[in-house]
């Protein structure tokens, strides 16, 4: 009985663990928190993101990134627009054939596909 009850103590404390976002590492863990709306900035805050940039302005395109692409493309939402950051904006850009291309610049045009994707683009989980 003690083993049992010692092993649903477990359980159970990781599941309070992995809810309250305390452990990481999957992917899918980190997806499911982030399946709320991203509101890490403001949604009419929109300022030029670029490769090298940190801060929340980053964090929101990463979030958003991971709400888009329903992930199966999962960026880490770490607030530094590294190599992984650039290849998800990347596919934003290129999907929805945003002004100015696939340059990684994200802009007016980015942050609109961001906000408002093409449902064509949305890829499957």
């Amino acid at each position: 009985m003690r083993t049992r009850t010692h092993r649903l103590a477990l359980v159970c404390g990781t599941a309070v663990l992995a809810t309250a976002g305390l452990v990481t590492g999957a992917p899918a863990a980190s997806a499911a928190a982030a399946e709320t709306h991203c509101n890490i900035i403001d949604d009419s805050a929109r300022p030029t993101v670029s490769p090298g940039d940190t801060g929340d302005a980053v964090r929101q395109v990463q979030c958003l990134i991971n709400q888009y692409s329903k992930y199966s493309y999962w960026v880490e939402v770490d607030g530094g627009y590294g190599p992984q950051t650039l290849e998800g904006v990347h596919w934003v850009q290129t999907c929805n054939a945003t002004t100015g291309g696939a340059d990684g610049i994200v802009g007016p045009s980015t942050w609109s596909a961001l906000y408002a994707p093409k449902t064509a683009c949305a890829l499957s989980s």
